[in-house]
């Protein structure tokens, strides 16, 4: 992106980035060539009159040990937006090019330095917005996800090979027939070891996309409150009189690894007022996207029907019911709270003396992982892509059992496990089109 900061990088990959760094790049020291992976200083200048660009560092990494598994060559300039400007003006006279988004990771996945998770996993890595984001896409990006995936494509062929042997020679000595039930085991078995991946997709969505959270309840009950308490800083403005809030604000909070983008909104009322009306629409508006709700109840008073009322307009919503103020109220108070909203996920707080937050947060991870781990394996997939591919597999495996239940001819189920091999392959990148590379590597930043 375009900015300014104390060193600026121009890079280039491909056959001419050594040529075009000996025309541009005037080392200090003169070296007759330039030794890969070391960093030489000297001076950047145009061609065309010998005039002096910037004083940089310049690097040239040659094929095949480099990001691309090109030869690239990075100058390393100072920040500035001209100087930048004028340096790439300068390599693009010398028969460069722009490079497109992605670019880079789309050369270094065609030469075979990564494969196609492991790719998608570069952009993952620049967007982590928590650890367990971040930790998420350094697993992908080491190739912790496409072993296991290249692990039951293995395990596909290894049925594959001698189930086609048979049936291509099935008089042979040397040929192994295998008989029903093995076939059935393996089938089995790849299809159980799919299912557990297939499951742990919502989880990784969580992690890599984080989860639309919105705060609901009536004026006055500690909505503003809240969202300071846990940004764990003055972010909304917090009085005591009703319809404060007006305009939504939206924050990202870091609930331990889950980035938990939160929507503090207008108090739900009927109201004569016309702003706070449109506030009020844009909270409804609001509330349709949003995966989880926070509904803020005034613990203190003990009345809850018209918080009740508004519950029932919300569905197919993980909500949390969050009774506030509980330092003002009374045994009989809090009892009336959670018989009221019996059935429904509860939890007492103080936003005013900071109590109850803690256990608040326990209670968002779990709703928003599905689980009560706080482990993370790296083993989980997080991209719509894979789950299409590994459904298209796991389809493929049950058509295949089906078939072998059915006693039709083996040829049948060979056919069903190519496709399961196909679809595997298509998660790495060993099977795949220039459309869905279009696709991928068209969400990078250009020079990534």
């Amino acid at each position: 992106p375009v900015g300014e900061g104390g060193i600026g990088i121009v890079r280039i990959s491909g056959a001419n980035a050594e040529k075009i760094a000996h025309t541009l790049f005037k080392p200090y020291n003169k070296p007759r060539t330039f030794a890969s992976h070391h960093l030489y200083f000297g001076t950047i200048v145009n061609p065309a009159d010998n005039a002096s660009l910037d004083t940089a560092l310049m690097a040239v990494m040659k094929k095949p040990k480099s990001f691309t598994g090109e030869t690239v060559v990075e100058f390393h300039c100072h920040g500035g937006q001209l100087v930048l400007q004028r340096v790439l003006e300068v390599i693009l006279r010398q028969g460069a090019r722009l490079s497109e988004p992605g670019e880079f990771t789309k050369r270094a996945f065609l030469n075979g330095k990564m494969d196609l998770a492991q790719a998608e996993a570069v952009i993952d890595l620049i967007r982590a917005k928590t650890d367990l984001s971040l930790k998420l896409a350094q697993s992908q990006l080491e190739g912790v996800l496409s072993q296991k995936i290249n692990q039951i494509k293995n395990a596909v062929v290894n049925l594959l090979v001698p189930l086609e042997a048979g049936l291509d020679f099935p008089d042979e000595e040397d040929v192994t027939i295998l008989s029903d039930s093995e076939i059935k085991q393996s089938l089995k078995q790849i299809k159980s070891e799919i299912k557990q991946l297939l499951s742990t997709y919502e989880e990784g969505k969580v992690l890599k996309e984080g989860i639309s959270c919105i705060i609901l309840g009536r004026p006055n009950v500690g909505k503003s409150s809240l969202l300071n308490l846990l940004l764990k800083e003055e972010r909304a403005i917090v009085t005591p009189i009703p319809g404060t809030t007006r305009d939504i604000i939206e924050e990202v909070v870091n609930i331990k690894g889950i980035p938990l983008r939160l929507m503090d909104t207008a108090g739900l009322r009927e109201t004569e007022d016309e702003i706070e009306s449109i506030g009020i629409k844009f909270t409804m508006k609001r509330l349709e996207s949003s995966h989880m709700v926070l509904f803020v109840v005034d613990i203190s008073g003990g009345e809850f029907a018209e918080d009740i009322k508004i519950l029932e307009t919300i569905t197919d919503k993980k909500t949390i019911i969050i009774g506030n103020k509980m330092d003002k109220a009374t045994e009989k108070s809090v009892k009336s709270f959670h018989h009221g909203f019996k059935g429904r996920t509860t939890v007492d707080i103080s936003a005013l003396l900071n109590k109850g937050i803690e256990e608040l947060r326990q209670i968002i991870y779990k709703q928003a992982i599905g689980h009560k781990t706080d482990e993370f394996t790296g083993m989980v997939i997080s991209h719509a892509r894979h789950k299409v591919n590994l459904e298209q597999a796991s389809k493929a495996m049950v058509k295949a059992e089906e078939t072998l239940n059915n006693g039709l001819s083996r040829e049948f189920i060979a056919v069903e496990l190519k496709e399961a091999v196909e679809r595997l392959g298509e998660i790495t990148g060993a099977v795949t089109t220039e459309d869905i590379l279009d696709r991928i590597f068209s969400q990078f930043c250009i020079g990534k």
